[in-house]
C-alpha cells in the first residue's frame, strides 16, 4: 500500500514539473518593435506606425493625413482606441468614415504581418 501511495505521489510531482516547463517555452507571435505601413483613405495616403510589445498592440500613431478632421479625423481616433482595447486590427468601422476606417485597419494589419514575419 505504501509503495502505491509513493508511486502516485511521484506521478503527481512529475505532472506538476511539466507545467512549469510549458510556460517557459511559450512563443510569441510578433516581434516587438514599431512597424510602419501606408494607408489610402478618403483624403489620400497617410502613414501609420504600430508599436507591438509582448504580442500586444501598444500604440497606433497616424502621421499627417488629409482626412476631413470632423469625420475621418474623429473616426481615426475612435478606431485607434478600439484597436488598442481589443488588441486586433479587425474592429468595426466607423459609419460615415468607412474608407478612412478601413484604410487604418489595413495599415495596422500590414504592420502586424511585418512583425509576424520577423519571428519566422
Amino acid at each position: 500500500m505504501k509503495k502505491l501511495i509513493l508511486c502516485l505521489i511521484a506521478i503527481l510531482m512529475c505532472g506538476c514539473a511539466n507545467e512549469g516547463t510549458v510556460e517557459s517555452e511559450k512563443k510569441t507571435m510578433y516581434q516587438d518593435g514599431t512597424y510602419t505601413a501606408s494607408a489610402t483613405g478618403y483624403g489620400g495616403e497617410f502613414q501609420v506606425e504600430t508599436t507591438i510589445q509582448d504580442d500586444t498592440i501598444q500604440d497606433v500613431i497616424v502621421k499627417e493625413h488629409n482626412e476631413t478632421p470632423s469625420i475621418g479625423g474623429v473616426a481615426i481616433e475612435q478606431m485607434i482606441k478600439k484597436i488598442k482595447q481589443e488588441n486586433k486590427y479587425d474592429v468595426d468601422t466607423i459609419s460615415g468614415a468607412t474608407k478612412s476606417s478601413q484604410a487604418l485597419k489595413d495599415a495596422v494589419k500590414a504592420s502586424m504581418e511585418k512583425a509576424k514575419n520577423q519571428t519566422e
